[in-house]
């Protein structure tokens, strides 16, 4: 029986919140849609990055690998390749964003990319590795993957997406090492194709597993994995208003509302108080936007057009009106931005209501329209060094790929830094109004901390 190798490439030293939260779902979906139609049970994944070792390839001997990297870490990935193929001469599959927006970036250490939505993709190739051996001079069937055949790059034409989503069973969780029950994907692709996304372009279009699929999913991580939180990380959860409210309709018939607190991504022009009366009739404690800028011409110029501040705004005030935490993400260094564009925004963050949140400056990734644009400006190329998009600026400020030439480094961290101290402040003002109303609770949490130490 064919032994698979999954691996989520992370980069293990950045830490990054995204990375040590949320295992990688993507290589746990594949493992199930191809343990279901495909009958390939022995198959593991394991989250790794520097620390690949020759120690752990030995220790899962598998005869076929597949690494699923982001942008940030593909150097990590083409290392990670490079080591196994140290080891054995093993068939090496590459998948996710990255590559499928620049497949010419395959290294003669990987022998097949996957582009775009990978489940039938690899189960196709999988099916041909047991027949043939993956011999490339038969792979021009398959559609969705790119390899080198003869010192040629021959990329075949794109696979249709799976429809229904249904048809995918839900993602391998028992395979994963870190399991973290409390999040889901409800749906695949967004309907918006902001310039900064590359959503759009790897999943093509917006999908939707059935109401009904997410409600079961729901009721398997609570009674399954004890989730007593999930949050919904697709990228626009409300995008279809009917589904929406049919997920309301079962969560409550299910009392699954009673057993789970729920969170998700919304935008400022969908939300109204309609919108914000299912979720809350749903349970959903915490709702996050992006909300970009509170520059008119520079959110206008990021979004395409499609919300404006005063609807950033008052969609804010609406979901406090709703009690929710409201969370918010801001973008600043876009191309021809002016320190008075960031100004804008940051006054709109200080006398908005929101919670919490983060304050990103701009990174080009591949697949989106700023990639094009940077490409056309000289700035960018298709062989960067990709450790060059640190997604937190302020971690590695004079190397992290910019595109402003409005400001320099120096003062991208300077306004970076007073997001930061803003931020602070609320967490400092939600803690204080926590203390204020849970005195008992806070005096039982610092007592446990002085025992702990005492020992």
């Amino acid at each position: 029986m064919t032994k698979i190798l999954f691996i989520n490439c992370i980069h293990e030293k950045r830490k990054s919140p995204v990375e040590t939260v949320y295992s990688g779902l993507g290589t746990a979906y594949i493992a199930s849609y191809v343990r279901k139609y495909g009958g390939f049970s022995n198959i593991d994944i394991v989250e790794i990055g520097q620390s690949f070792r020759s120690e752990l390839f030995r220790k899962y001997n598998p005869d076929i690998v597949g690494i699923s990297t982001v942008t940030q870490n593909f150097n990590i990935a083409s290392e990670i390749a490079a080591k196994v193929k140290k080891e054995s001469d093993v068939p090496v599959i590459i998948g996710g964003h990255h590559i499928t927006a620049l497949p010419n970036n395959l290294t003669e250490h990987m022998d097949v990319a996957v582009l775009g939505e990978g489940e039938q993709t690899t189960l196709e190739l999988l099916e041909a590795y047991e027949k043939n051996g993956l011999d490339k001079s038969k792979l021009s069937g398959i559609a969705g993957i790119a390899y080198r055949y003869n010192k040629k790059l021959i990329i075949t034409p794109r696979r249709e997406l799976i429809r229904p989503l249904d048809k995918i069973p839900f993602p391998a969780r028992d395979l994963l090492q870190q399991l973290n029950p409390f999040y889901m994907f409800t749906s695949r692709g967004c309907p918006y194709k902001c310039v900064f996304c590359s959503s759009s372009f790897f999943w093509q279009s917006i999908r939707y597993f059935s109401a009904e699929y997410v409600v079961n999913e729901v009721a398997e991580l609570a009674e399954k994995y004890d989730a007593r939180f999930i949050n919904f990380y697709d990228d626009l959860f409300i995008a279809d208003r009917k589904r929406v409210r049919e997920i309301v309709q079962l969560i409550r018939a299910e009392k699954l509302h009673e057993k789970v607190e729920f969170a998700c991504l919304v935008r400022a022009n969908l939300v109204d108080a309609n919108i914000a009366s299912l979720l809350k009739r749903m349970n959903v404690k915490i709702i996050s936007l992006g909300l970009e800028s509170g520059s008119e011409r520079m959110l206008n110029y990021l979004k395409k057009g499609t919300v404006t501040v005063k609807q950033n705004e008052k969609a804010v005030n609406t979901l406090k009106k709703y009690k929710f935490t409201v969370n918010g993400s801001f973008i600043i260094g876009s191309p021809t931005e002016m320190k008075e564009d960031i100004f804008l925004t940051l006054n709109f963050l200080k006398r908005s209501k929101l919670d919490n949140g983060e304050t990103y400056v701009l990174l080009p990734f591949p697949g989106t329209e700023l990639w094009d644009y940077g490409v056309q400006e000289g700035i960018l190329n298709d062989h960067m060094n990709w450790n060059d998009f640190e997604i937190y600026f302020e971690w590695d400020p004079h190397k992290r790929v910019i595109l402003t030439d409005e400001l320099n480094r120096e003062e991208l961290l300077d306004v970076l830094s007073l997001f930061k101290k803003e931020w602070n402040r609320r967490t400092r003002m939600r803690l204080a109004h926590y203390a204020i109303r849970h005195p008992h609770k806070v005096m039982h949490f610092i007592y446990k901390k002085m025992r702990e130490h005492i020992k």
